[in-house]
C-alpha cells in the first residue's frame, strides 16, 4: 500500500506539540530528501534507548522492514508507524502503548544522567548496523545469552543459576567488563587473537564513558590490571564492585564481538563472513551446538529454569520485596524501614547439594536405618516335637451326692503369677504413683490457684497440629560495659517483631566490640555468636533462604573453635532448624545428630541444651514417619527437662505435648505378627451336653 493511496493509513492523533517535536526528532536522523536509513533508525532506537534485551537488533531489524515495505528508508508517515510497531513489542499488555513510547521518545538524551550511551560513529559501527551482521547476530542469540547467565555477578556470587533468561530480558541485565575479560580469555581471544589493550578499544568504542567514574575506569586501565593480576580466571571468583565499570548488555556484546572480527581476521573482506567466523567458527555459539570455549559452567535457556531455586530464596526477591509494615512492641512504633536498607551484601546462598556435601565432609552422622521386626518365635522345625501327656480322666461322681462348699483357697500356680510384656508399639501407661485428688491438691498448693492449667494437663494438645521443634536460646559471651546493652537491645527488638533494628543494633555492638579490642578479628566464640544471631533473625522473620546462608558463611568460625567447646554445635543447631522449616527432614535430622554427637561429647546427656536436642531428633524422627523412634525421643526429653526444669516449664511441656500428639496418631496401632505355625487339638474329655427334659403330655392313671 503507497502512502499516498491512503494518508490517513499511518496517521497518528497527537498534539501539535507533539507532533512537532516528533518531527523535529524525525528530520535530525534522515537525509536531505527526507528519508531515514536503517542505520540511522537503529542509531535513534539506541540513543533514546529502546534496545535493550528484550528488543534486541534483530527485532529493530524486523519492525523497520515491516514498515518500510518494498523500499529501504523510512519516510514520516511509515516513521510513525514503526513507531507504533515499537509500542505493541515493548507494551504488549498495554491499551495505548503509543502514548508511554512518545514519553522515550520525545524525552532529551541529556536530562537522564542514566541514559545509554552511543557507540562511536565510525566505519566500523556503520559496518555492523547492518542487515547482514545482524541476522548473524540473532543466529548466535542462545550462545550469548549463556555469557550472560555464566558470568553474571550474581550467579558468580551465589555459585548457582538465580539470574535466568526470563530475568535476564526481563530486567536488562548485563555482565561486568571485568567478567567478560575473564571470558575472553577463556575462550581464547586474548591473547591469541588480540591483546589486552585493543580489548579494551572495543569496549570504550561500544560503550564510551559518560560521566567522570566511567571516564576514571578506562584511564586507569582497570581491565588492563585485572588481566596482569588475576591469575586463575576459570575459577569465577565473585569480584568487588567497582565504581564506573561499565554494564555489558546484549547489544553490546554482538557489537564488541563484532568490532573483535573486524579487527582480527583480516584474510576475509567481506564483515558478514567475519563475524559468521569468528561466531560459529571459533566460539561455538550457534542455536543448538556444543558450548564452545570459555563457558564451562552450562544454564539452560529455558523461562521455566528459571524457577530453579525450590524452597531456597532468590535474594533479589527477599532484598527487594520485603516490606516489613506493621505495629510493633505495643509502644505504637511503626516500622517504616526496609530490611534492604541494613543488609548491604547477602552471603552465597547454598543449595541442599552444598549442604549435603559439607555435611559428608564434615563426617557427620548418617539417618539410622530403620530397625527391623524381629519375630521371636521359634521355628518349629528347629527343634523335636513334644509330645505332651494326655490329661486324667476326671472320677465319676456319685448320682445322689451333695456338691460340698470349700472353704480353701486356690492356690496361686506360676500362671497365675506370670505377667506379658507389651508388644513393641503399645503404650500402656504405668499405674499412677498418687491418687488423682493428691495430684490435684499438690498442684494447688504449688501454683497458688485453684485452676489446673489446661497446658499442664494437656487438654488444648491438637492432634492435627504437628510436634514442634524448641529453638535455641543464644546467651551472649561476658561483654565489656555498653555492649551489653546494645546486645539486649537487639534481643527486644527481634521478639518485637522489628528486624531491621535487630540488625542494626547486632551490628552497633559488633563495631563497638572491634573498636573496645582494637581489631576487626574478634575472638571466635565472640564472631560465632553474633553470627548464629543473624541467622536466628533471619529465621525469625521467615528468610529461611538467608538463615541457611548465613549459618553456611558461619562454618569458618566454627572450625576456629577447640575440639572440646561446646559452641561448635550451635551451628548444627542451626542447621537443623533451618533445613526443618524448608521440609529437607533427613538432612535436618543428621545435622542435629551431629549436634547431639558434640553436646554429650562436651556437656554430657543430662543436661537441658542436650535434651532439646533430643526433642528436636523426635519431631524429625516423626516427619520421617518413624514414630516409635520418635516417641522415644520425646520420653528421654521429657524425663530429663522434667528433671531439670520442673513439670511446669515451656520446655518440659513442649515436650510432653509432643509425646501426647505423637500418641494420638492413628497410624501408631501396634505392628502385625503373622503366626508362624499352628496346630489344632481335638479335646479328649469334651463335657456332656444336659439331656433336655422330654416334653410330653402326661399320662392319667388307670
Amino acid at each position: 500500500m503507497e502512502e499516498t493511496s491512503s494518508p490517513g493509513y499511518y496517521t497518528l492523533t497527537l498534539k501539535s506539540s507533539e507532533e512537532a517535536r516528533l518531527q523535529q526528532v524525525f528530520s535530525s536522523h534522515c537525509d536531505s530528501e527526507g528519508r531515514m536509513k536503517l542505520y540511522h533508525f537503529l542509531i535513534l532506537t539506541l540513543e533514546k534507548g529502546i534496545v535493550s534485551n528484550s528488543c534486541p537488533l534483530n527485532s529493530i531489524l524486523y519492525i523497520f522492514q515491516q514498515s518500510a515495505g518494498d523500499k529501504d528508508y523510512l519516510s514520516k508517515n511509515r516513521f510513525f508507524f514503526a513507531i507504533t510497531l515499537i509500542a505493541r513489542h515493548i507494551f504488549p499488555d498495554e491499551i495505548s502503548p503509543v502514548e508511554q513510547i512518545f514519553t522515550q521518545i520525545l524525552v532529551d538524551p541529556m536530562v537522564d544522567s542514566s541514559h545509554p550511551n552511543l557507540p562511536t560513529q565510525d566505519e566500523a559501527t556503520l559496518l555492523l548496523l547492518s542487515e547482514g551482521v545482524i541476522r548473524e547476530f540473532e543466529k548466535a542469540e542462545e550462545g550469548f545469552l549463556h555469557i550472560l547467565m555464566a558470568y553474571n555477578s550474581q550467579n558468580i556470587q551465589n555459585r548457582r543459576k538465580v539470574i535466568g533468561t526470563k530475568n535476564i530480558k526481563a530486567k536488562n541485565h548485563g555482565i561486568t567488563a571485568r567478567n567478560f575479560l575473564r571470558y575472553c580469555r577463556a575462550a581464547s581471544l586474548v591473547p591469541n587473537l588480540l591483546n589486552i589493550e585493543n580489548l579494551q578499544d572495543c569496549i570504550a568504542s561500544v560503550l564510551p564513558p559518560r560521566d567522570k567514574e566511567e571516564r576514571k575506569f578506562y584511564e586507569t586501565c582497570v581491565l588492563i590490571k585485572q588481566y596482569e593480576t588475576e591469575g586463575d580466571f576459570s575459577s569465577l571468583v565473585p569480584l568487588d564492585p567497582y565504581k564506573g565499570e561499565p554494564d555489558l548488555k546484549l547489544h553490546h556484546l554482538q557489537m564488541i564481538f563484532g568490532r573483535i572480527a573486524i579487527q582480527s581476521i583480516r584474510d576475509i573482506d567481506d564483515p558478514v563472513l567475519q563475524v559468521r567466523t569468528l561466531l560459529f567458527d571459533k566460539l561455538k555459539l550457534g542455536k543448538g551446538q556444543e558450548l564452545g570455549p570459555g563457558l564451562s559452567v552450562t544454564y539452560s535457556t529455558d523461562y521455566q529454569s528459571d524457577v530453579s531455586l525450590g524452597s531456597i530464596e532468590d535474594p533479589e526477591d527477599v532484598m527487594a520485596d520485603y516490606e516489613h509494615k506493621q505495629m510493633v512492641s505495643r509502644k505504637d512504633m511503626r516500622d517504616d524501614m526496609n530490611l534492604n536498607e541494613v543488609v548491604k551484601q547477602t552471603p552465597p546462598l547454598p543449595t541442599i547439594e552444598d549442604v549435603i556435601k559439607m555435611l559428608d565432609d564434615e563426617r557427620v552422622p548418617q539417618v539410622p536405618p530403620v530397625p527391623p521386626i524381629v519375630q521371636e518365635n521359634p521355628p518349629p522345625y528347629a527343634l523335636p516335637v513334644i509330645q505332651f501327656a494326655l490329661p486324667k480322666p476326671p472320677e465319676p461322681k456319685p448320682k445322689n451326692a451333695m456338691p460340698q462348699r470349700s472353704n480353701k483357697k486356690k492356690e496361686e500356680t506360676a500362671a497365675d503369677r506370670l505377667k506379658f510384656a507389651p508388644l513393641p508399639g503399645s503404650f500402656i501407661p504405668s499405674l499412677p504413683d498418687k491418687p488423682r485428688y493428691e495430684k490435684f491438691f499438690e498442684l494447688k498448693q504449688s501454683l497458688g490457684s485453684n485452676l489446673y492449667p489446661e497446658t499442664a494437663k494437656q487438654c488444648l494438645v491438637n492432634p492435627g497440629v504437628h510436634p514442634c521443634i524448641i529453638r535455641e536460646i543464644l546467651l551472649p559471651p561476658p561483654s565489656p560495659p555498653g555492649i551489653g546493652t546494645l546486645i539486649e537491645s537487639c534481643f527486644v527488638y527481634q521478639n518485637n517483631y522489628n528486624y531491621p533494628m535487630a540488625l542494626m543494633s547486632l551490628d552497633n555492638a559488633k563495631r563497638e566490640w572491634q573498636d573496645f579490642d582494637g581489631s576487626d578479628d574478634l575472638k571466635p566464640e565472640i564472631d560465632l555468636f553474633f553470627e548464629i544471631t543473624r541467622g536466628a533473625i533471619y529465621q525469625s522473620c521467615n528468610k529461611d533462604g538467608l538463615a541457611l546462608a548465613q549459618y553456611f558463611s558461619c562454618k569458618a568460625s566454627s572450625d576456629k573453635l577447640p575440639f572440646n567447646h561446646p559452641d561448635k554445635a550451635l551451628i548444627w543447631c542451626g542447621f537443623g532448624s533451618v533445613l526443618f522449616h524448608l521440609g529437607h527432614y533427613g538432612v535436618a535430622l543428621r545435622a542435629y545428630l551431629m549436634a547431639k554427637k558434640i553436646r554429650e561429647r562436651t556437656i554430657g546427656g543430662d543436661t537441658v541444651d542436650t535434651a532439646s536436642v533430643y526433642n528436636n531428633l523426635g519431631v524429625c524422627m516423626f516427619f520421617l514417619e518413624r514414630y516409635q523412634e520418635s516417641h522415644a525421643y520425646f520420653q528421654l526429653a521429657e524425663a530429663i527437662l522434667d528433671m531439670l526444669l520442673g513439670p511446669h516449664h515451656p520446655r518440659t511441656l513442649t515436650a510432653k505435648q509432643n509425646i501426647a500428639k505423637v500418641k494420638r496418631q492413628s497410624v501408631m496401632g501396634m505392628p502385625e505378627f503373622k503366626p508362624l505355625w499352628q496346630k489344632q487339638y481335638v479335646d479328649p474329655f469334651p463335657k456332656a451336653k444336659k439331656k433336655g427334659k422330654k416334653k410330653g403330655k402326661k399320662k392319667g392313671k388307670k
